[in-house]
């Protein structure tokens, strides 16, 4: 009896299995995998999701600088918090998806079937909770950043469900989806395509204009935001929820301007009762929308110190005086404006964002006042806090930039001129001075030291920007060491390219004892070649004296600085900061105080321009007679007597490229004298242009075409000569190699002759370089005891002043103790020469060098690298090389001899 008992369980028990199987659909199994799928795994994946919402929300920390995201799940720091649950959420929902999909058809009844019939056996999916576990996965993926992964699970919920109501579930969230991926274009189809469907649900109204408003700020479209946001908050009915939406409707009608609207609605946000972080910044919102037509300021600004008083808002006072500093300057009240602002940066201790507006706030007060250099420090300030993610970031970027390399040239003018001034004293008066700035100095150290024991120590970063903070706008007439503008430029500008130094001797170098020009071998020493090491006690007289310019050869670079800097100066007032009159100013000073300068022409055709543009003809025309008097033969001359010069200008270079393809093309077709003629035909109608060296390439090639040798070996020297850094001197120099020794092989190639080279020796091009190394040994000699010299040879065309000036301060700060003499001259038609010296060796010599060559960036300051090459060479090698001629071949000596070991 018991096993005939038991024998019935489990054939029941069998029934029931093969009844629920998946494969097998039917109403049992139906019903056991919803229900399993429901109130397991589907379940406890949807509370994690919750848990994981609940977390986000409680975890966020809003900016209330910047408009509040509609979905906290956009502030991706705060939805790092619930990786956790959201991992859950997806791993519960793929376990339903797994083992509770029913997809197979149901048994069909005989007989006509009804409409839902018909809808019923036409399902892909036979179990309730597998579209709900594919929009579970999607939202999941969205919280957790894998937009990509959410955008398939909603894109297949809406093509596997299209006559599902989750289907408008799927949409609304893959519009989200879109909006954090930046595809507004798309997003905007979905919702206006869901929002126009009658089977619309009403329970989804609110997530629709929701998104709508998420889009269009996301846009910046701040005005179409507001109608949605407004219909959306209608019906929100959770006050947390509200009060959110309309700090957002707030702050969209602050961005619109509509500053009434926009007070109205912070005072709503405090009726809803949110968190007092939000009732605050409500508060201070308000005051900063403060418009002045309703007489009511002294009523805000009461209230705004009451503020100050509430321990409450000890934390918050930097917003306060930010607050309070708006409503002065909208007052038009710049002085107490200025001072509200400094006392909301110097509160603001853990906002970073509220002191990089502050800091801002007093820059731009600075820069409408022209007071460029007090701006410049308070930019910098600004840009040491301000988050990338502000919304004007890029903007304040470029104008801290434009301004920091105004200053620089400011400042250098200001300094310069006050050293030269303390130069022109006499030794005793000097000395007096110098000894004032000192005892100054020492009182300053002993101030310090008793503020010190009064203060706690802030952090080095709050102590710079006090200092910024509190200086002095008349500071710009003040002496080189006194100016406290200076200081701190110099310090920004020292902490950019050297980073945080100890002070102490010898601060620039990691070796202190010796200068190391560049790395070399730890034996490698040198016994007079140190560098005087750099004053650094600002109570030593040596100090002040190390920068001013006592010797004619200082002064020399002092004026060049100046030069450079009413120059730079000006180019800065035009092209960035869009100020004619100071850039006119600063240009008329430079032709005033400099009548020879190398900027003259470019100067006055900016003045002529300028002048143009403020409709001062008198002054226009008087810089046009000067450009065309002084300069009559410069480009800016042909500009001003003929308005058609640049278009006839690129007329000609586009028949000088038609020219050049010609007479190619006769090359390939070896009439070399028809290459010849058009070669000619190009030199009438545009003697110097701009593919010049292709045209005297393709002739030394004909040359070689017609069976001219000698003609060819002098061509191909004269481009080696004319025409370095480029790829025609690269072929000229292959192609000599080749030819000196006899083989054409290579001429062969490139003018497609073979039938006059079978008979010629071929070597290979090994063979070649080195029997040039050889003649090259031969040519010039080693002579340790000879006179060294370092040599830079400059392109015509280069700007030979520029570079002088340039290694006149770079001597200055690397070989202050050394006399280098610098020396200029013509080394032929195609270079200029500067010569440095004395060395007491040849290893000195390389190492000065190698020391050059480090720093290129700094000696060939604006100079193109393709119009100079240096190296060392000595008294007896540069007579071989003026004979000879062949600077690449001197090149490869020195390299061999003087550089490798």
């Amino acid at each position: 009896m018991k096993i005939r008992k038991l024998t019935y369980y489990l054939i029941i028990i069998l029934f029931v299995a093969l009844s629920c199987a998946r494969t097998k659909n039917i109403t049992t199994s139906r019903a056991y995998h919803n229900l399993t799928a429901h109130y397991n795994a589907f379940f406890n994946g949807r509370e994690a999701f919750k848990q994981g919402n609940k977390k986000i929300s409680n975890s966020i920390k809003d900016d209330f600088t910047n408009i509040l995201p509609v979905f906290p799940i956009s502030n991706q720091t705060a939805a790092k918090s619930a990786a956790t649950e959201m991992q859950t959420a997806l791993d519960k929902s793929a376990k339903v998806i797994k083992l509770h999909s029913i997809t197979a058809r149901p048994k069909r009844k005989g007989g006509n079937l009804s409409k839902k019939q018909k809808a019923f056996y036409n399902k892909t999916e036979y179990c309730n909770w597998i579209d709900d576990s594919w929009f579970l996965t999607g939202k999941s993926k969205l919280v957790n950043n894998d937009l990509y992964g959410a955008e398939e699970a909603f894109e297949y919920i809406i093509r596997e469900y299209t006559n599902e109501e989750i289907m408008f579930d799927a949409s609304i969230w893959l519009a989200r989806t879109y909006n954090e991926m930046k595809k507004y274009g798309d997003s905007k189809i979905i919702l206006d395509r869901v929002e126009g469907e009658k089977k619309f649900p009403k329970r989804l109204f609110k997530d629709l204009t929701l998104s709508y408003a998420d889009l269009y700020i996301k846009q910046k479209k701040y005005e179409d935001a507001i109608p949605k946001l407004k219909t959306a908050i209608t019906v929100t009915r959770k006050k947390k929820e509200k009060a959110r939406y309309y700090f957002i409707l707030a702050q969209l009608y602050q961005k619109s301007q509509q500053y009434s609207n926009a007070s109205d609605a912070y005072t709503l946000v405090t009726k809803c009762n949110p968190p007092y972080e939000m009732i605050f910044n409500a508060q201070i919102n308000r005051a900063i929308c403060f418009d002045m037509g309703s007489g009511n300021a002294d009523q805000i600004r009461k209230q705004l110190t009451k503020m100050l008083k509430d321990d409450k808002n000890i934390d918050y006072r930097d917003q306060i005086y930010y607050a309070i500093g708006n409503l002065y300057q909208k007052e038009n009240k710049i002085d107490m404006a200025l001072e509200n602002y400094k006392l909301s940066a110097s509160t603001s201790v853990s906002n970073s964002q509220q002191r990089a507006l502050s800091f801002l706030s007093i820059a731009d007060i600075y820069f409408v006042k022209q007071k460029y250099i007090l701006s410049q420090n308070y930019y910098d300030s600004t840009m040491a806090f301000l988050d990338p993610k502000y919304s004007d970031y890029n903007a304040v970027e470029a104008k801290s930039k434009n301004l920091t390399e105004l200053v620089k040239s400011l400042l250098t003018i200001q300094d310069e001129d006050s050293l030269q001034k303390i130069a022109l004293m006499n030794e005793k008066d000097r000395n007096k001075f110098i000894d004032n700035l000192i005892q100054e100095v020492i009182k300053e150290e002993e101030r310090k030291k008793q503020e010190e024991q009064q203060q706690q120590i802030n952090s080095m970063l709050f102590q710079q920007n006090q200092q910024n903070q509190n200086l002095n706008p008349n500071a710009s007439g003040k002496w080189y060491f006194y100016n406290p503008a200076t200081l701190s430029f110099g310090m920004s500008e020292f902490k950019k390219k050297w980073g945080n130094r100890k002070l102490e001797d010898d601060w620039r170098r990691k070796n202190k004892a010796i200068i190391n020009l560049t790395p070399t071998d730890e034996n490698d020493t040198v016994s007079d070649l140190s560098s005087k090491p750099a004053i650094t006690d600002p109570k030593k007289r040596e100090f002040y004296l190390q920068n001013i310019p006592l010797t004619d050869s200082l002064l020399f670079v002092s004026n060049k600085k100046i030069e450079d800097a009413y120059f730079n100066s000006g180019e800065t007032y035009l092209n960035k900061l869009k100020n004619l009159p100071m850039a006119i100013a600063q240009f008329e000073t430079l032709n005033t105080r400099f009548p020879k300068t190398k900027y003259k022409l470019l100067s006055y055709y900016y003045l002529y321009k300028m002048n143009i543009e403020l409709n001062n003809d008198a002054q226009a025309n008087k810089y046009k007679n000067l450009i065309l008097t002084e300069f009559p033969e410069s480009n800016y001359a042909h500009i001003l007597s003929n308005p058609n010069y640049l278009k006839e200008l690129n007329e000609k270079k586009e028949k000088v490229n038609e020219l050049y393809g010609l007479a190619y093309q006769e090359f390939t077709n070896k009439n070399y004298l028809n290459v010849f003629s058009y070669c000619k035909v190009a030199d009438s109608l545009y003697s110097n242009n701009h593919i010049v060296a292709k045209f005297d390439l393709l002739k030394a090639l004909s040359t070689g075409g017609t069976g001219d040798v000698n003609g060819l070996k002098n061509s191909l020297s004269d481009i080696i000569t004319h025409y370095p850094g480029t790829e025609e001197k690269n072929t000229a120099e292959n192609i000599l190699a080749y030819v000196s020794k006899g083989d054409y092989s290579y001429l062969a190639n490139k003018t497609s002759e073979n039938n006059k080279t079978d008979s010629v020796p071929k070597n290979n091009e090994q063979n070649i370089v080195e029997n040039k190394t050889e003649i090259v040994d031969e040519l010039y000699k080693i002579d340790e005891t000879d006179k060294q010299y370092f040599v830079i040879l400059l392109d015509k065309n280069a700007d030979i002043y520029r570079l002088k000036y340039n290694l006149f301060g770079y001597n200055i700060d690397y070989f202050s103790m050394f006399n280098f003499e610098i020396s200029t001259g013509t080394w032929n038609e195609r270079y200029q020469l500067i010569k440095v010296s004395p060395f007491s060796s040849k290893n000195d010599a390389v190492k000065y060098y190698k020391s050059v060559n480090k720093h290129k960036d700094v000696v060939f300051k604006l100079i193109d690298e393709r119009q100079y090459q240096f190296f060392v060479i000595s008294e007896k090698n540069i007579e071989a090389l003026q004979t000879n001629k062949d600077i690449d071949r001197y090149q490869k000596f020195f390299t061999k001899k003087y550089l490798e070991k």
